[in-house]
């Protein structure tokens, strides 16, 4: 029986998604060590959107909410990203901002990295990926996710090459934030990057805006992906990454071995719910299949903060 780890999103890219990155740090802290006993492999907590809306809507300090994180968070590490040149907002810094980015987030409390470029111009992410390994922290490559004449399944390839052999990952994901990947197109670019990255961990992380990732999941372990990125109902689903609970379902109903556990999760799903109720906050569900989005590939926190 294969074990297939879990990376929880619930207070990044759920809330990022769905609540359009309003989640205060006082709305975390009482589930944050529930999270930690729920048995997920990483909890991701932070990009850099979540430092632009910590000071600019919520006026919190987001330093300080990493390291009431950490506190809490004791046993499964914390992730966060590296988004290219551009740290926070969309100017371009110096490599020395970007390593020291990446060095402040170390002693804040974050053990694991997503690194990742747009356009996959992976020159802009080589000092901060090199220093942060350097470091000690565990380096996952983003490998970016859209339809388009260039995203083939040889890109993909060359691109989690380059990242391996060139600039040094850990390991590599496949990030599909419009939730647009089909089983069909698992069940071919996950055998080709597997076949091309040996033993390198690979990882999936989608959306539920149109129904599609359960079965791309499924069909993506059964090709080999070792970890999958959800979140908790009612930040689940939707604009957000699939429900754990509904993941971890079908895993173990199709033979597989998941660490998670189901009490825990149940327990925080409550609390997300009667939060939401409480602040008047939406909540994710199941959607129907759309195939417009095929069209415009809208990621799912674009949709929520051009409502927000």
């Amino acid at each position: 029986m294969r074990r297939i780890g879990i990376v929880d999103t619930t207070l990044r890219d759920a809330q990022q998604c769905l609540w359009a990155t309003r989640m205060s740090t006082a709305m975390m802290l009482p589930i944050a060590a529930e999270l930690d006993k729920a048995g997920f492999d990483v909890i991701e907590v932070a990009g850099a959107v979540q430092f632009d809306a910590s000071v600019r809507y919520l006026g919190e300090n987001p330093w300080e909410r990493l390291r009431l994180l950490r506190e809490r968070i004791t046993r499964a590490p914390m992730q966060a990203l590296l988004r290219s040149k551009c740290v926070m907002g969309f100017d371009l810094v110096p490599d020395d901002l970007s390593v020291l980015w990446a060095e402040r987030l170390i002693a804040n409390g974050i053990r694991r990295f997503v690194a990742f470029d747009g356009l996959h111009d992976l020159d802009n992410l080589d000092a901060a990926i090199k220093r942060s390994r350097e470091l000690g922290a565990y380096v996952t490559g983003w490998l970016t996710y859209s339809l388009s004449p260039v995203h083939t399944d040889a890109l993909y390839v060359a691109k989690a090459r380059e990242f391996i052999d060139r600039i040094g990952v850990d390991a590599l994901m496949i990030e599909d934030a419009s939730g647009i990947l089909t089983p069909e197109r698992a069940a071919t670019l996950v055998p080709a990057l597997k076949a091309a990255i040996g033993d390198v961990p690979l990882g999936l992380h989608s959306h539920g805006l149109i129904g599609l990732p359960q079965r791309a999941y499924l069909e993506s372990v059964a090709h080999g992906v070792d970890h999958l990125y959800t979140s908790i109902a009612p930040l689940a689903d939707s604009n957000a990454p699939p429900s754990v609970a509904t993941t971890v379902r079908n895993l173990r109903a199709s033979g597989y071995e998941v660490d998670t556990n189901d009490d825990v999760v149940a327990g925080i799903s409550a609390y997300l719910d009667h939060l939401a109720e409480r602040t008047g906050k939406p909540k994710g569900e199941p959607r129907d299949f759309e195939a417009s989005y095929l069209e415009h590939q809208i990621p799912g926190g674009v949709h929520s903060n051009l409502k927000a």
